[in-house]
């Protein structure tokens, strides 16, 4: 009787520790995630050159929604307004888009939320290493007055914070920038040279 109890305990046992491991696959989020590249000012449904009002309110794995925003800027010529778009996915800024007087996509600015969906076609995004950038293409970098260094080649304009600089006012090479220093955005503009 004994071993019929053991015989019975031990293939029930069978039975309910297969009932309990469900053959199932998860899927990670990062797989999930979509990349999108940013070629030749189209990015998704968004293409520089083309009227704003040809713009979805959202596509899929890239935003949920935009925001209209007009600032006024200033400096030592005069003021002036710029009109913007500026579209996030979850909370977060993906890029913004200027536009001009007849609503038309002027330029592209990728942001800070973009960095894990977003790359240009060489591969590289907001947050993108800026020592590696400047092994890997040779540019001429100059500085704005509010705080920003920049590059650009053809279309493209990379940016990075001045206070990444080191002992510099317009880096030459790698070594005048912090090993920590990361871009902050990258601009697709209609004009060659932004």
């Amino acid at each position: 009787m004994k071993k019929l109890v053991f015989l019975f305990s031990l293939m029930t046992g069978t039975v309910l520790l297969s009932a309990q491991t469900p053959q199932r696959t998860v899927q990670s989020a990062q797989a999930a995630t979509k990349t999108f590249v940013l070629t030749d000012g189209k990015l998704g449904s968004v293409q520089v050159g083309q009227k704003f009002a040809n713009i979805p309110a959202t596509f899929a794995g890239l935003y949920d929604k935009y925001t209209r925003k007009v600032e006024t800027m200033a400096d030592m010529d005069g003021e002036w307004t710029v009109e913007y778009y500026l579209f996030t996915l979850a909370g977060k800024a993906i890029f913004r888009v200027d536009v001009d007087d007849s609503k038309t996509i002027t330029m592209l600015t990728l942001q800070a939320g973009s960095s894990a969906i977003v790359k240009t076609p060489e591969g590289f995004s907001v947050g993108y290493p800026v020592r590696s950038l400047f092994a890997k293409k040779r540019m001429e970098w100059s500085t704005y007055y509010d705080g920003e260094a920049f590059a650009t080649s053809g279309h493209y304009t990379y940016k990075m914070s001045s206070d990444d600089l080191i002992n510099t006012d317009i880096p030459q090479n790698a070594n005048q920038v912090k090993p920590t220093a990361k871009l902050t955005a990258i601009i697709y503009s209609a004009e060659m040279g932004y």
